[in-house]
């Protein structure tokens, strides 16, 4: 099941993947380094809202969906509560900012960033309702169409000269539309009777932390476009942050989809069968998580010229490239700190631990970035973003284990590391070959030598099966 789920999940976050190298395309020919720039710290800004005020409904109710304390009209009731109640709560920041920025431009943008993390909030609430529910072809559905929607609508509208207002208004029509229509079956289980003060407080109790540490890692994660943006210019912010998204909607994207497939199967296991039987299922999610994203890492950087050569504008290339293999470390080593050191924290009841270590890493990013920038401009930027990130992993493998102790299959993991390195050797020629032709040829000479050493070194049991495979299909 969770191959199956994986692959579900995998697909559910490849497809917007693909519609946004397609977007960082158009974007990166229809806007200028400045304007794309000020979008990304707009969308940015968005996302930092959103996880500092809405994100805790969707990690708390991730969490405690599969308890049987309450039924599921007493759960949506409630959370549904909370989400109008949190809107509410913000009417009087956004109130405050547009009477103060009332005769400048900045009033524009304030409403549209509004708007922009509603919409995002619900869409995140309705992916989250689906995933905790252990319905990822819904999910899948829910995520790619929902990407395909703001691809379009935010691309006609900069097209038709609506620049950076047209790509943000396209993305909240396309947030709110397919989250109102798919997950309409879920909101109709609402009763404003069936709400519960108790689940409301144990949400919270729970998600507060999770959400605090979501905004820390967002702070970390977007500290380097805005102090670029403050000391350099906007145009720096923008070169940095399509760096940055071409490998999120890779690495991370890969590292997102295995996590959604397996950790509500773990709590499930958890609340129902018990400590071992979810440890089992969580050895069998490290060495997928491990076994798809390093490789992919390593892919990554040897093709990422290629790659950026044909999806990004000529002025961004020299720069992105430069970037790209430091990001994507970096992303790595957030991703193994999030799913998998940080899960220690959240399977042994302890979140507020996350919190700590993400306040010490926010800090060390915020004074490396401020000492780093003046002295290499964005390549500083891409050191402290990659320090900060290990020292996180770190911290969180050495404090992590005090709360529940992780499986780590140190034989696998070494086989790992030397199939990536057979896979990096027979793409070490082909790196430097641009077209889209040769992206076919890199991808495939890739994932075929990765998968035959998986074989050849009987990698999670992957030669034994295929032959019991092969023996069972001559026997038919």
């Amino acid at each position: 099941m969770l191959l199956k789920n994986s692959a579900i999940y995998i697909l559910a976050k490849a497809i917007p993947a693909f519609a946004a190298f397609f977007a960082l395309s158009i974007y990166t020919h229809l806007l200028t380094p400045e304007e794309y720039g000020l979008y990304t710290l707009i969308f940015t800004a968005a996302i930092f809202i959103h996880n500092t005020v809405f994100n805790w409904i969707s990690m708390a109710t991730l969490r405690f969906w599969s308890s049987k304390q309450y039924t599921h009209e007493t759960f949506i009731s409630s959370i549904a509560v909370a989400y109008v109640k949190v809107l509410f709560l913000m009417l009087i920041p956004l109130l405050i900012s547009l009477m103060i920025y009332w005769n400048t431009e900045a009033r524009t943008w304030i409403f549209s960033g509004f708007i922009l993390t509603i919409t995002l909030a619900f869409f995140t609430i309705a992916q989250t309702l689906f995933s905790a529910q252990i319905r990822p072809e819904k999910y899948a559905l829910l995520t790619i169409t929902t990407s395909l929607s703001t691809l379009s609508i935010g691309a006609l509208l900069a097209y038709s000269g609506y620049g950076v207002m047209g790509i943000i208004t396209g993305m909240a029509i396309g947030f709110i539309g397919p989250s109102l229509v798919m997950s309409l079956h879920n909101w109709k289980q609402f009763n404003k009777k069936s709400y519960d003060k108790a689940l409301f407080k144990r949400l919270l109790i729970y998600g507060l932390p999770l959400a605090s540490a979501a905004i820390l890692e967002e702070l970390t994660k977007s500290t380097d476009r805005f102090m670029l943006a403050a000391l350099q210019d906007k145009a720096q912010a923008g070169l940095y942050a399509v760096g940055y998204d071409l490998s999120g909607n890779s690495i991370f994207m890969l590292m997102t989809a295995i996590n959604l497939a397996a950790y509500p199967m773990i709590i499930k296991l958890l609340e129902t069968e018990g400590k071992q039987a979810a440890y089992e299922y969580f050895n069998q999610y490290t060495l997928l998580l491990l076994g798809i994203a390093i490789p992919a890492v390593m892919g990554l950087i040897l093709v990422g010229g290629n790659l950026v050569y044909l999806v990004i504008g000529a002025e961004y290339q020299q720069t992105v490239t430069l970037l790209l293999p430091w990001i994507t470390i970096a992303l790595l080593l957030l991703g193994l700190q999030v799913f998998y050191f940080d899960l220690a924290f959240q399977l042994g009841d302890y979140t507020i631990g996350i919190v700590k270590i993400g306040i010490f890493i926010a800090i060390a990013n915020l004074a490396l970035n401020y000492w780093l920038i003046p002295l290499m401009g964005i390549q500083g930027a891409a050191i402290a973003t990659i320090s900060s990130f290990a020292l996180g992993s770190v911290l969180s493998f050495i404090f992590g284990r005090q709360y529940f102790t992780l499986p780590f299959p140190v034989l696998d993991f070494v086989k790992i590391v030397i199939a990536t390195l057979l896979m990096g050797l027979s793409l070490w020629g082909l790196k430097d070959l641009q077209g889209w032709g040769w992206l076919l040829v890199q991808l495939l000479v890739g994932v075929m030598s990765y998968a035959f050493a998986v074989i050849a070194l009987n990698l999670m049991n992957s030669r034994s099966s295929l032959f019991a495979y092969m023996t069972k299909q001559s026997q038919v």
